[in-house]
């Protein structure tokens, strides 16, 4: 985020006037004073620090970089030094964090007006959040129909949620490569059925997948640099990167700086999540030309498919269909090491209790997310067995693929109007992808 602004102009303006007034060398200070041979004739921590910002606002991202972490190879637990280092890493992945806070705030509240963000979030070093969303909020109050975040409530799931911040994070045909690898279908009918519509299969989620992509590879710093700093219940149990025993908390963790810290951390999971999304909904010829992810096309065909030339051609397309679901979100235990589905919910989730920890007044921004995540929760709840984040993921799963859960129970009941008449395996199949989205009736023609 940087800002060439009011605020980044006072800023450097009081920096300027502070190192003229304390350097007792200088009789004055004029235009030709050279403060960065002043700055360069001291090592400290705070001295380090000042020029990291000052390159920061610059757009030096290396060089910011470079003095912050000269300085907390000084200091180890620099809290101010971790959040400069936290904001030059979002900048370095390419994180635009004001039209991500934009986003955010425009899925909890329709209507508000942004005018005065930008002025709230000048002094980004130490961002004042009570006072940016008080302006938020009462601005909402007044522009937003009364019942509208009900109703989004009631309606809100992660995925929709995802969807709309995909435009926030773009990656390369590189980055997709190194996140996925070709997926191909297991009958000859499915092959050709679903010619249009290929699909990736997503790669386990540890730190050398991460090492490979380069906005994971920034975003990747972020909790090693702010971990210790966080809120306990910020960490989240699935990400061995938030454990105490990894990253301990610090003793010099404050509440001065919570906002600063939670709302970069949450800017961070929230990329990670983003570019996961986008291999979760790969897209690519038909469909990204219809805005839409291939699985969700091949999902579309087989709904709109009237019949099939054989009971053979039918079970094809449904196994290929259902294979293809698992693969691209597959079941908690079936892969070794995390699953982006999984990655994606941790990410997701610790970007929820971050927003939620900020402060009181924050809810608004994070609206969008945390009714969500709440809806997820709510899903989870009603599955039954296994962990609470294998239900979670099991539900994020059912969003995803609610869709192909309609579509086959209405091919099943089409060709097999009797009850008790479908075969077998094909119910099979049914109860083995209806298991992701509880509430969903069998058709009458599975026994």
């Amino acid at each position: 985020m940087r800002n060439f602004n009011r605020g980044s102009r006072m800023g450097a303006a009081m920096r300027w006037i502070t190192a003229c007034s304390t350097a007792i060398v200088l009789t004055s200070c004029g235009p030709d004073t050279n403060l960065t041979q002043i700055w360069a004739d001291d090592d400290g921590v705070d001295s380090l620090l000042v020029r990291a910002r000052a390159a920061y606002d610059r757009g030096s991202f290396s060089d910011a970089a470079g003095f912050a972490q000269k300085a907390l190879k000084q200091d180890r637990e620099n809290e101010s030094g971790a959040i400069i280092l936290g904001y030059i890493s979002l900048a370095q992945g390419g994180m635009d964090s004001f039209s991500l806070l934009k986003k955010l705030i425009s899925l909890g509240s329709t209507g508000t007006n942004l005018a005065a963000v930008p002025e709230k979030l000048t002094g980004h070093w130490e961002v004042d959040l009570d006072l940016m969303s008080d302006a938020i909020a009462k601005d909402a109050a007044m522009s937003q129909p009364r019942g509208s975040a009900e109703a989004m409530a009631a309606t809100s799931t992660l995925a929709s949620t995802l969807d709309a911040l995909s435009d926030l994070v773009a990656l390369s045909d590189a980055d997709k490569g190194a996140l996925s690898s070709a997926y191909t279908d297991a009958t000859a009918y499915g092959k050709s059925f679903y010619a249009d519509y290929p699909l990736v299969e997503p790669q386990p989620v540890n730190e050398s997948l991460r090492a490979s992509v380069p906005l994971l590879s920034y975003l990747n710093q972020v909790p090693a640099y702010l971990c210790g700093f966080i809120e306990d219940s910020v960490r989240d149990v699935d990400d061995p990167r938030d454990s105490t025993t990894t990253c301990p908390t610090s003793d010099r963790r404050s509440s001065k700086r919570k906002g600063s810290i939670h709302l970069i951390w949450a800017f961070s999971h929230i990329g990670e999540a983003l570019a996961f999304q986008s291999i979760l909904n790969y897209s690519s010829g038909v469909s990204a030309a219809a805005g839409t992810s291939n699985l969700q096309g091949r999902v579309t065909l087989y709904k709109e498919k009237s019949s099939f030339p054989s009971l053979s051609n039918m079970i094809d397309a449904s196994t290929d269909l259902i294979d293809s679901i698992d693969t691209v979100f597959p079941s908690p235990g079936t892969i070794d090491g995390i699953s982006q589905l999984l990655a994606t919910l941790s990410a997701m989730n610790s970007a929820s209790q971050a927003f939620a920890t900020m402060s009181s007044s924050t809810g608004d921004i994070s609206k969008g997310i945390s009714t969500s995540m709440t809806a997820l929760k709510t899903t989870a709840g009603a599955i039954s067995g296994g962990s609470d984040s294998a239900k979670q993921q099991s539900a994020l799963k059912g969003q995803f693929t609610s869709s192909a859960v309609t579509a086959l129970s209405a091919q099943i009941a089409a060709q097999y109007p009797g009850a008790g008449t479908a075969p077998a395996d094909l119910c099979a199949q049914f109860t083995a992808l209806a298991a992701n989205t509880p509430g969903v009736s069998k058709p009458a023609s599975c026994p």
